[in-house]
């Protein structure tokens, strides 16, 4: 093979990693203030995180597309064994580009659990909530509360303290 064409095919994916590494990072970034918002109960920042609706997700995706269509002119197949196998090529003896995709790798992880770390956040919030308001409009709820009865005492048989008092 030419060495331009490697050269060219380096340049390239190190153009598109660079790119993606740096929109990963911007979503990670907010979603680990976001994280930190819901965290502390802070409503103000939550919204405020919220209203700033310009995440790079359609970029994310487009970069994606073009590297795929990277490997396919350069014969690879666009799945990780082709983008390892197209890095493996045209990289150089410094492995800059298998450095730059690892990298790309371990945000796109951060960036998978911070996610699921959000979920899970929002989710226990929401469950808060629904007993929270269960108990206080004195709703029949299908799970019933470890701590406080329908009536606003407590259900230990040795403690009959009230809710008020709690």
């Amino acid at each position: 093979m030419s060495s331009t064409l490697l050269s060219q095919c380096r340049k390239a994916l190190s153009q598109l990693f660079q790119l993606q590494l740096t929109k990963v990072e911007e979503v990670n970034h907010y979603l680990v203030e976001l994280k930190t918002s819901i965290a502390q109960n802070n409503i103000e920042a939550i919204n405020s995180n919220l209203s700033q609706n310009n995440l790079p997700i359609a970029e994310i995706e487009n970069l994606e597309n073009r590297r795929n269509q990277v490997l396919s002119q350069y014969g690879f197949e666009a799945d990780n064994e082709g983008q390892l196998g197209c890095i493996k090529w045209c990289d150089d003896s410094d492995e800059s580009l298998a450095k730059l995709y690892q990298l790309l790798s371990i945000s796109l992880v951060q960036l998978q659990k911070s996610i699921q770390i959000n979920s899970l956040l929002v989710n226990k919030g929401q469950d808060r909530i629904r007993r929270s308001v269960s108990l206080l409009t004195g709703q029949v709820n299908n799970e019933r509360s470890s701590t406080y009865s329908k009536s606003g005492y407590s259900q230990g048989a040795n403690n009959k303290r009230s809710l008020s008092q709690a």
